[in-house]
């Protein structure tokens, strides 16, 4: 805005008066001399008898601005304006001052008093358009932008602050409507047809931002800022991977744009590069340190790499009073970003009723196992990640068993993840089964696919052996979709189908039915004001039959979730979930409690 003021605070008034008075010679004289103390005690004394001559309150304005005392000038302005009301010149260069001085209200409101008087001087409204978005005032702005449209249609300052303006506060259909006015005029604007892909994008108008970024690429080249419209596209719809692709070379073309090392961190950090990301943090923090956005990057994306001790509480019961309560112990040392060492404890205790057909076989109602593990997990590849655990467990009174989880989670493509894992545990269902000593070891398959940005495929099949000479099979398919998203608030829908049969049924504590099927709707609703908390809300309701039923009978789950702190040193996290459908046991109704805590180092 300074830039707005230099050269023309100094000129003379020559028109702001028809008829002014001569400018007294010694005045003059001290100016010519550059004794500018002196010309002011000049005007001073003369303003002293005549308080209304507006032409020595701007010399004395001019002086001032000479010698860099802006608060003078502006005075000296004021006064001169006070005097002359109607002379539109004189407000917008009150305008400029104010400007000058960093007072964007101040400006504006002088800028807009010079326009009114003279509704049809562009320069005016130019400046009042930018004196308008300096100080954020939309109506302002909307104004100047319909007065300058009204005089010339094509005006380019005009139709790409309209532009922006929707883009400013989240309108993006209209952004992009603006944009194509914009484009009508100026075809050749590279940053306003980059524009255009982005707010096309925010809109959900994937279809006409693939068009506009196909339509670049046809008129501007494969050229840098192409890549960088693209990556940004791909970042938006969850492509990580590609959207590295593209900004690794765009980093190291461009090693100082801060924008390409901010875009570049989000795509690394979700795509298995923790190294690669906290490359290009180091350079937003060197380029621009103090900026919040610099700060609030640099906090999410090592949060996940530090090391961290957490302890959890379980509790569960259902209708046949069959009760597990479990505590646990856990800490993870973070040795590189890609590596790090697990270690935990677990104590359970299964309880339920006097009596039941679930008591253990000496007849005590409750049991009480125990379990520790150590572990790693390890980035071996920007798609491929590892994790193994062993340990070994304890039953009270009983014996000793063997447990391990391996697990490998692959992305082969950006819209899909493969998760194969094996575990050997304690299959703890009831003090009955734990009496026994049945230890299970599962096989599964995780499929997570997201086909567009909107739409979520997650299924698994998993196989299950059983110490106890059994077999369990199991299918999983869940189809869902984000239909509602405005601000923190969102919704997502889908169905559900599961079934699962048993190779026998043993009576061993377990429901081990030939077996069981379940088809239901989904809901989720969440709210999510921030990076670090969220709180969800999930419904299931549906018909599951097995082959005890003569025919389906309805049943539902409800859960309400809550993360807190998610990237702070302290993280919460909690859970109540109720069903009133056949439970693990094979009784109906059932209430599960889940309570956690982090802290992070």
């Amino acid at each position: 805005m300074k830039q707005l003021v230099a050269g023309l605070l100094l000129s003379l008034c020559a028109g702001v008066l028809t008829a002014a008075p001569a400018v007294p010679e010694a005045g003059l004289k001290a100016e010519m001399a550059g004794e500018w103390e002196s010309a002011l005690t000049v005007y001073r004394s003369v303003l002293e008898q005549q308080p209304r001559r507006v032409d020595l309150w701007l010399r004395m304005a001019d002086i001032y601005h000479r010698l860099e005392r802006p608060d003078e000038a502006i005075d000296a302005l004021e006064q001169a304006t006070q005097l002359a009301p109607d002379d539109a010149a004189l407000a917008y260069r009150l305008s400029r001052a104010y400007a000058m001085a960093d007072r964007p209200r101040d400006a504006l409101e002088q800028c807009l008093n010079a326009a009114g008087l003279e509704p049809t001087n562009v320069e005016y409204l130019h400046a009042c358009l930018q004196q308008a978005n300096w100080a954020r005032d939309r109506a302002a702005a909307h104004a100047s932008i319909q007065s300058l449209l009204e005089l010339a249609p094509g005006d380019q300052e005009a139709l790409r602050s309209r532009a922006l303006w929707h883009q400013w506060m989240g309108e993006y259909p209209e952004a992009a409507t603006a944009y194509d006015d914009y484009l009508q005029y100026f075809p050749d604007d590279h940053d306003a047809a980059v524009a255009r892909i982005q707010v096309l994008s925010w809109a959900g108008d994937r279809e006409g931002a693939t068009e506009a970024l196909a339509e670049y690429r046809t008129r501007f080249g494969d050229t840098d800022e192409y890549q960088r419209a693209k990556a940004q596209l791909l970042l938006q719809r969850g492509r990580f991977y590609s959207a590295s692709d593209l900004l690794t070379p765009l980093a190291k073309r461009h090693p100082d744009d801060y924008d390409i090392h901010f875009a570049r961190v989000l795509a690394t950090r979700a795509s298995g590069q923790p190294s690669e990301a906290l490359g290009s943090l180091a350079v937003m923090e060197k380029l621009k340190p103090e900026e919040p956005e610099t700060r609030e990057v640099g906090r999410v994306t090592r949060a996940p790499l530090r090391s961290l001790v957490g302890i959890t509480g379980d509790h569960q019961f259902d209708a046949d009073d069959i009760r597990i309560t479990t505590g646990t112990v856990f800490g993870e040392l973070a040795l590189t970003p890609e590596t790090r060492v697990l270690m935990g404890y677990s104590a359970r205790r299964v309880s339920t009723r006097e009596d039941s057909e679930f008591e253990a076989d000496d007849g005590d109602r409750n049991t009480m196992d125990y379990v520790g593990w150590v572990g790693a997990r390890h980035q071996l590849h920007r798609r491929l990640e590892v994790e193994a655990r062993v340990g070994r467990g304890n039953i009270e009174g009983g014996g000793d068993y063997g447990h391990y989880r391996l697990e490998g989670n692959w992305y082969p493509h950006d819209d899909l993840m493969l998760q194969l894992s094996r575990e050997r545990s304690l299959y703890a269902l009831s003090p009955l089964s734990v009496s026994r000593e049945i230890v299970e070891t599962e096989n599964r398959l995780r499929v997570v696919w997201h086909p567009y940005p909107l739409y979520q495929v997650e299924g698994w099949v998993s196989a299950s052996d059983f110490s106890d000479d059994n077999s369990r099979l199991e299918f999983y398919l869940a189809p869902s979709r984000n239909v509602y998203q405005s601000g923190p608030w969102g919704v997502n829908l889908g169905l559900s189908a599961q079934r699962f049969t048993f190779d026998k049924d043993l009576d061993n504590g377990y429901y081990d039915p030939d077996y069981f099927n379940r088809f239901a709707g989904t809901a989720l609703f969440y709210w999510s004001p921030n990076v670090d908390d969220w709180v969800g809300l999930r419904t299931s309701l549906g018909w599951h039959k097995d082959d005890t039923f003569s025919s389906y009978e309805f049943g539902s789950d409800v859960e309400l979730e809550a993360l807190i702190g998610r990237y702070r040193d302290w993280q919460f996290h909690g859970r109540i979930a109720y069903a009133d459908r056949l439970q693990e046991t094979g009784r109906y109704y059932g209430t599960s409690l889940h309570l956690g805590v982090i802290r992070r180092f």
